[in-house]
């Protein structure tokens, strides 16, 4: 039998993450701080490990997120990290509703994903991982951003003054 008590790990506020109101069945669960935030777990080989945190958000921006899921009574707002391309972490937004049984999950300047018959909000952030990863191979090439903002220096000649034919 898996063990399900005392603390799996600490918050960022400082707070033990414990099973006190866990959700979810099976090797994965969503554990919910005081603070807000929600702890993604799994059960690997030396027990349970919070993989993820969901931060809460009083905002986000809801610029391509449905209409109806931004007026539901019952949406949450949460973001998380993660590298969409290289070791560079960007915010990753979720916005779910428990009643709806939905989620959409933007990134970056990317499309809403749609997460359809989901109980949580960890569980949206795993369906869109997974969708991510099988999405990136088919992505070829990836042209890497410049290291530089705003314009690249150019070199110029310089002026010799010109001389005035004699006269």
């Amino acid at each position: 039998m898996q063990h399900l008590h005392g603390p799996i790990g600490f918050c960022e506020c400082g707070r033990p993450v414990e099973f006190r109101q866990a959700a979810g069945s099976g090797a994965h669960r969503e554990v919910s701080c005081a603070c807000g935030s929600r702890h993604d777990v799994e059960y690997g080989p030396t027990g349970w490990v919070a993989i993820a945190r969901l931060t809460p958000e009083r905002s986000l921006p809801l610029s391509g997120f449905s209409v109806a899921l931004r007026l539901a009574p019952d949406a949450e707002r949460f973001r998380f990290s993660f590298p969409l391309h290289g070791d560079a972490e960007l915010p990753v937004h979720i916005l779910f509703s428990r009643s709806q049984g939905r989620a959409e999950v933007k990134a970056a300047d990317l499309k809403v994903f749609t997460v359809d018959g989901v109980g949580l909000p960890t569980d949206a952030r795993r369906r869109w991982i997974s969708w991510w990863q099988e999405r990136r191979p088919s992505m070829g090439t990836f042209f890497p951003p410049p290291r530089r903002v705003g314009r690249l220096p150019v070199a110029r000649t310089a002026r010799r003054p010109t001389l005035a034919p004699a006269r």
